[in-house]
């Protein structure tokens, strides 16, 4: 009995193997960790490159000073695609509004889409403005912008606290050599500038 004593009393005040006792609790703790900081760092990376190519686009069809077709949106989807290096389809709507001081409102001159499942992302209308009316700045009137809203599937590689959803951007840019910007397919309303450029 004594000898079993002694053998207890040296186990309990032995330190061997305790950094392998410390390793296995903490190196599963650091994995999980260090997963989720590479998964919230890779999203914060994608919104930031998404929020870049959104700017591009706008920058771009600011800068035009023809009449857009479907044709031109579809290229700028492509491009939205090819800068994101999105493994999803990207969506994107380009719409260009006015402002009319006499009735104090913004109005849809004509808009665009491109991309996703048909019927999901519409394009706007006077009705459907309001979706985006807090983003868009004050305007003069008679003032003509151009609003690009892209979308673009993000998938985490781990599903640590985040799971699969679309980046949204708003860009709202004014026509730089232009005073509109004109949709040859679109349908435009009476009051709209792109009458006389057709």
């Amino acid at each position: 009995m004594k000898r079993l004593h002694t053998h207890l009393r040296r186990f309990r005040r032995s330190e061997r193997g305790t950094f392998s006792v410390e390793t296995v609790l903490i190196v599963p703790l650091l994995l999980f960790c260090f997963a989720g900081l590479f998964t919230f760092f890779d999203a914060f990376r994608m919104q930031n490159v998404n929020v870049r190519a959104s700017y591009t686009v706008s920058d771009l069809i600011s800068r035009e000073d023809n009449l857009l077709t479907t044709d031109y949106v579809t290229g700028m989807n492509q491009l939205l695609s090819l800068l994101t290096q999105s493994k999803h389809p990207t969506i994107i709507r380009v719409t260009a509004v006015t402002y009319d001081e006499d009735a104090d409102e913004l109005s849809v001159v004509w808009s665009a889409v491109d991309g996703g499942t048909e019927g999901i992302i519409l394009p706007l209308v006077d009705g459907t403005l309001d979706e985006i009316e807090d983003q868009i700045p004050i305007m003069a009137h008679g003032a003509f912008n151009i609003v690009v809203e892209s979308w673009a599937a993000f998938e985490p590689v781990m599903t640590w606290g985040l799971g699969a959803f679309y980046f949204e951007n708003t860009v709202v840019t004014r026509p730089r050599f232009a005073p509109n910007l004109c949709f040859e397919d679109g349908e435009l309303t009476q009051n709209s500038p792109c009458l006389n450029a057709l």
